[in-house]
């Protein structure tokens, strides 16, 4: 598993090589974009923020998450980037609190992917806050600061702020990127899962202008 896991890793790289030779594309509002009528406040100051709007369990947010990582790195630098677990449902709810427990706790540069590797790879269930406690302690998390993590009232404000982002932002699904909280695409629009990262590129340099 830890082999397929570097795999993954080693391909994302290569296609985000490809997907990034310049190449003078133009994107059109309404076929690889859509535009929202009310923009959503920003929380990243004077820099253009790219938030992602994903959740654990989805399959396609599992594919994109290498790519997306190496690309964000090559994020230019008046540009900030933003995760967003998605609630669209109640069933959604566990992965928004598994997010924002890693938050609390310190841990999403070190355990986001592996969390991702967990649900897609080894197919590990969650079922309760126990098992995901568990996991965090395998992987090296006071246990007891986890169990206050995952209870605390900073967590259920951020998962119920997430509630009312991922309607404010009026997407279909995940993995979505919104640039700016003025425009957003995904892969259904941009053509390919891979392709979402030019169209998010061609937005950064319209907002820059």
């Amino acid at each position: 598993m830890k082999i397929m896991s570097q795999l993954r890793h080693l391909l994302a790289i290569l296609l985000l090589s490809i997907s990034t030779i310049s190449f003078a594309a133009t994107y059109t509002e309404g076929k690889h974009y859509l535009k929202l009528d009310k923009p959503v406040k920003t929380i990243t100051g004077d820099k253009i923020e790219v938030r992602e709007l994903f959740w654990y369990y989805c399959p396609h947010c599992f594919n994109v998450e290498p790519v997306l990582s190496s690309w964000v790195k090559k994020l230019p630098s008046h540009a900030a980037f933003i995760r967003q677990p998605a609630v669209f449902s109640d069933r959604w709810i566990n992965g928004a609190i598994f997010y924002y427990v890693l938050e609390q706790l310190d841990e999403v540069d070190r355990l986001h992917g592996k969390l991702f590797d967990a649900i897609h790879l080894h197919k590990t269930a969650f079922i309760d806050q126990a098992d995901f406690i568990d996991w965090l302690g395998n992987h090296g998390v006071d246990k007891d600061k986890a169990n206050s993590a995952f209870k605390s009232f900073s967590v259920r404000v951020k998962v119920n702020k997430s509630k009312i982002n991922t309607v404010k932002y009026h997407t279909s699904g995940v993995p979505a990127l919104v640039v700016n909280g003025k425009y957003w695409t995904d892969a259904s629009h941009a053509g390919g899962e891979f392709e979402m990262f030019k169209v998010v590129d061609f937005l950064i340099a319209k907002e820059s202008k």
